[in-house]
């Protein structure tokens, strides 16, 4: 996977995860997809809209 931050998704920014999100979002690797899963819901958590505190 080019272009990946070497960080976990915590570690990344706000800016980080929305330029994975949006650079991955239409992949067609299915564990590209569950990462970027992974930063959507990050990214929800840290700006209230997720139910996971």
């Amino acid at each position: 996977m080019a272009n990946w931050p070497n960080k976990t998704i915590p570690e990344l920014t706000d800016a980080e995860l929305v330029a994975a999100i949006e650079e991955h979002q239409f992949s067609s690797d299915r564990v590209t997809r569950q990462i970027v899963q992974g930063c959507i819901r990050e990214w929800e958590r840290r700006n209230g809209l997720s139910d996971d505190s």
